[in-house]
């Protein structure tokens, strides 16, 4: 396998990945990955397995104890001498999709070559064989190429790739490959507690996300933690045309809309009393790394944003701090189905995210104590008819499943090593940053198993994770396989 870093930010360079890890890539990604279906689950962690067993990995999969989740692979090579264990985590399971979203031609679960991203212009070169000629920068689109199938293919071809070329470890090696983590993760805690004894180690090292929007290579020392609110706001208790009763009855979609205004002031600041109080600030260390981070208003212009929020303050900075956006609104219609009836409810959803030093039961409360302080009266489920003749302000506020954030600190000497070891293996300039502004469940490992954490991105930016047309720069996980390599062919001497 020959490995090509890359000379710019913004493209790798080209690069051949053995025609073997393309082909068992494009098995895996063949296969249909929402957690929500066990079938599906079952296949992947399976596939998973059979990965492992060719390159000579022993291999089980862990379940939690009723057996409520789609299990981790969890894979373990001892090295002889080592005195060091690293965990290398990725997940397997990928976001639902909506096929008739993806660009003529594009599948989620039938991969094929695009020149470049589609919405900058790309278009359908075809599947890919060992005989293709693809242009530079070409991609491979469907459903966790990036994330993050990706994770699994770099960890794994790292160790060793199916043509036979492998580490010479420095390290106890061990693998874990969650199933679950784009619903939130809502098993691992008792996975991770039903096979703690399995998972010992000195270091976590997570191989999950996208590089720096920026372009370079990156490494990531915390996440936030994230919860879903919903937020619901009643009006009558049937639709009413909005001519006869505009201007006497309540609009539900007009108050949610106040109150969702009311959360943030005009440059982004979040109004709701002591939701800041509890986030741990930024050390020295993690700021200057802050400051040397490349600028954002390249990205800024390919977004086509005037003018960002945060006053002033640095991207890395404002990831530091909790979070509240809407991410969807539902009152009525807009489309062809219009009518002219006022609503009988509006709804809202919120991503809250939070950083270390919060908890999930406090911003909550926080939460819902603004609401009270906005007029209204706050229940967890729909109002009775009696309430709605006795508030004249209802609002359900319920949330889903969470975790909260995990940020390791940059003086924690693995962390350092892998630093030097990442710096060492490429020229391409190197971003660290102390917590994205994303989410994983590191948290859970922390309170679980203790030890160090930091994450490695190895796919583009502009991958459209989560989203349609979703793909990789093979050459971006060729460059991943080699720092990952390099982590797992050192022997992190005591300092």
């Amino acid at each position: 396998m020959a490995v090509s870093t890359a000379a710019t930010p913004a493209a790798a360079q080209p690069t051949m990945l053995d025609p073997a890890v393309l082909e068992e890539y494009i098995a895996f990604l063949s296969l249909p990955n929402d957690a929500a279906n066990p079938a599906d689950a079952l296949a992947n962690a399976r596939f998973v397995q059979a990965m492992m067993h060719r390159r000579g990995i022993a291999s089980e999969l862990l379940y939690d104890p009723d057996r409520e989740a789609p299990p981790a692979v969890f894979g373990e090579v001892k090295t002889p001498g080592a005195t060091k264990t690293i965990v290398f985590y990725a997940h397997y399971d990928g976001q639902p999709v909506v096929p008739e979203r993806w660009a003529p031609g594009l599948s989620p679960f039938r991969p094929v070559a695009i020149s470049r991203p589609i919405e900058q212009g790309g278009t359908v070169l075809g599947p890919w064989t060992p005989e293709a000629r693809f242009p530079d920068g070409w991609r491979l689109a469907a459903r966790s190429a990036a994330d993050d199938k990706a994770g699994v293919m770099v960890a794994l071809n790292a160790f060793r790739d199916p043509a036979g070329t492998a580490a010479r470890l420095g390290v106890n090696v061990k693998f874990f490959f969650e199933g679950e983590e784009e619903k939130g993760s809502p098993n691992l805690h008792a996975i991770l507690h039903a096979h703690s004894d399995k998972l010992e180690s000195d270091l976590w090292v997570m191989v999950d996300g996208p590089r720096h929007t920026a372009g370079y290579r990156a490494m990531v020392l915390g996440v936030r933690g994230v919860v879903d609110v919903g937020i619901t706001v009643y009006g009558a208790n049937r639709p009413l045309h909005a001519g006869n009763y505009g201007n006497w009855a309540p609009n539900p979609a007009l108050q949610l809309a106040a109150l969702l205004g009311s959360l943030k002031d005009a440059d982004g600041r979040i109004l709701i009393p002591g939701f800041y109080d509890d986030a741990v600030p930024a050390s020295a260390a993690e700021l200057a790394e802050i400051a040397k981070a490349p600028s954002m208003d390249a990205t800024r212009q390919s977004l086509g944003i005037a003018r960002t929020q945060g006053g002033g303050k640095l991207h890395g900075e404002l990831v530091l701090l909790p979070g509240i956006e809407i991410t969807g609104l539902r009152a009525g219609a807009t489309d062809a189905k219009a009518a002219n009836v006022i609503p009988t409810e509006a709804e809202a959803r919120l991503d809250m995210r939070l950083v270390k030093g919060d908890r999930i039961d406090r911003q909550l409360a926080r939460l819902k104590r603004f609401v009270e302080g906005q007029g209204y009266h706050v229940l967890d489920r729909a109002p009775t008819a009696e309430e709605r003749l006795a508030h004249p302000l209802i609002a359900r506020i319920v949330s889903g499943f969470g975790y909260e954030a995990q940020r390791t600190s940059l003086d924690e000497p693995m962390v350092m090593r892998v630093k030097h070891l990442l710096e060492r293996v490429s020229p391409d300039r190197l971003v660290v940053v102390p917590s994205t502004g994303g989410s994983l469940p590191l948290s859970l490992f922390a309170h679980e198993l203790g030890a160090p954490m930091v994450t490695i991105p190895v796919v583009n930016a502009d991958n459209n994770q989560h989203g349609e047309n979703e793909n990789v720069d093979p050459a971006f996980l060729a460059e991943g396989i080699a720092n990952i390599r390099a982590i797992m062919e050192d022997g992190f001497p005591s300092s």
